[in-house]
């Protein structure tokens, strides 16, 4: 298949935008990712525009994965549709996303700034995936260039 083609060999090279599944209002970006997990469908995110709506009711999960965790719902304010969920309480292996915006993957659409559509990748978690590798590509350059400038300083 070309798609799958193209999807594997797409880089991520500019900011992703992710918008509403249903309206396609703008809901993050990927300057706020914090967290993306295949197995829960989610994305998480330090920060949401004013499009999210945080429910102010106070829901308990039943779900295994995250039996006990407490956490208001999601919405988009223009089309109302369910976005995810923003956790107040967690288990210790959620903790990396309580008080985030976490986004089920199926809820949301995305595009990457600068590209044309034809060349989108169809799959936004194959798309985040690709962008976690080049964050942790930028990482090791910076840590690279981290302990050069500590080598330098103890030279002087």
């Amino acid at each position: 298949n070309n798609n799958n083609e193209n999807n594997d060999k797409y880089e991520v090279k500019n900011v992703i935008v992710f918008q509403c599944g249903q309206c396609l209002s703008i809901l993050s970006d990927s300057n706020y990712l914090v967290d993306m997990n295949e197995s829960r469908g989610t994305v998480a995110f330090s920060a949401a525009c004013s499009v999210v709506v945080v429910s102010d009711k106070i829901l308990v999960s039943r779900k295994a994965v995250e039996f006990g965790s407490t956490y208001h719902g999601l919405s988009c304010q223009n089309c109302k549709a369910n976005l995810g969920r923003k956790y107040i309480t967690t288990s210790s292996h959620l903790d990396p996303i309580r008080s985030h915006f976490c986004f089920d993957v199926d809820a949301m659409k995305s595009y990457e700034v600068g590209r044309l559509s034809e060349e989108q990748p169809r799959n936004p978690m194959g798309m985040l995936q690709r962008l976690r590798i080049r964050q942790a590509q930028i990482m090791q350059l910076l840590l690279q260039m981290d302990r050069r400038v500590q080598h330098l300083e103890q030279k002087s």
